[in-house]
């Protein structure tokens, strides 16, 4: 089931352009010249500190196809964060786009991963925009409270404006591993060539929310903003991923919180612990966490005072 539907992830875009006829119909190139971006965003990620470091390189592969490279390196607490990602993808920018996607993202003790079908259509000076996939983390050790290898459904809706060109106002919504979480963002091209500024705020279920402000640089013609995101690189998938960790790591918490309670001072919760027994340390879990600890098999003393910590 789960191949299948990855699969079809990947033939749905493809099946679409050829039986439109958009393949044959197109005038402008798909990516109009080699270009890339950098940028950071820092602020409050699940009230903790955070800082954001990513960049993208875009290059035309066919007059109709282009292909899209972006990695990533985050800084939330005390953790970090590695990933990269890429894209290939049919575009006309009087049109839209259509691609397919995939990244992964590491951290010490967890990685995670998304693939996809990613879209987007220009009507005047809005872009509405679409991805749909499967994801899945993989923690390194397991916990009796929550599934630590999930594999489920990845899908986002967005829709932007550009009420002058060089500023883009933007809302989506994204449900990633039966998480939901919504999301605006304003970014504004100074006069300054290819220098713009970036805010963002978001709010998720399990209390997820994170407040980011930053500066991104664009490589590449002197460009509006609209242009450069039509015509050039089209949105990076890192922050999507982040975001998504991020999002079961917020109920990871929750599940983690009531655990602990429910076996404080109870001389012997082997049976609670289930197949993976009970924790013989603190948990060091979080919203972008891993459970640093191990299991052994009852009995066991609990601890009276667990420490939560939310990297």
């Amino acid at each position: 089931m789960k191949k299948s539907f990855v699969n079809a992830c990947f033939l749905a875009p493809i099946l679409f352009l050829a039986s439109s006829g958009m393949l044959l119909a197109q005038t402008a190139p798909a990516v109009s010249e080699l270009n890339g971006k950098l940028d950071y965003a820092g602020g409050l990620m699940n009230s903790y500190e955070g800082h954001n470091f990513d960049g993208s390189i875009a290059l035309p592969v066919t007059h109709q196809f282009g292909f899209q490279a972006d990695a990533l390196y985050s800084r939330i607490s005390d953790q970090d964060f590695y990933g990269a990602a890429g894209h290939f993808f049919w575009r006309d920018p009087s049109v839209g786009l259509v691609g397919l996607t995939g990244g992964y993202l590491y951290r010490d003790g967890v990685d995670t991963f998304q693939v996809g079908a990613e879209g987007e259509y220009y009507l005047d000076c809005f872009t509405f925009g679409a991805f749909a996939g499967v994801g899945q983390i993989n923690y390194a050790n397991p916990a009796p409270f929550i599934d630590t290898n999930p594999t489920r459904f990845v899908g986002s809706v967005s829709a932007g404006c550009y009420p002058v060109s060089n500023l883009l106002v933007s809302a989506s919504y994204t449900t990633a591993f039966r998480e939901n979480m919504v999301k605006g963002n304003l970014e504004y091209q100074t006069p300054i060539r290819g220098l713009a500024f970036t805010a963002e705020a978001a709010l998720g279920d399990n209390g997820y929310d994170h407040l980011l402000f930053g500066v991104r640089y664009y490589f590449g013609a002197n460009k509006s903003l609209r242009e450069r995101q039509r015509q050039d690189d089209p949105p990076g998938l890192m922050h999507q991923i982040l975001y998504g960790l991020g999002l079961y790591g917020a109920e990871f918490n929750r599940k983690e919180s009531a655990y602990v309670l429910a076996h404080q001072g109870s001389g012997n919760s082997g049976d609670s612990g289930g197949s993976y027994g009970v924790v013989i340390t603190t948990y060091t879990g979080g919203s972008y966490g891993v459970v640093n600890t191990t299991y052994s098999p009852p009995p066991i003393t609990p601890i009276p005072n667990p420490v939560l910590i939310n990297p």
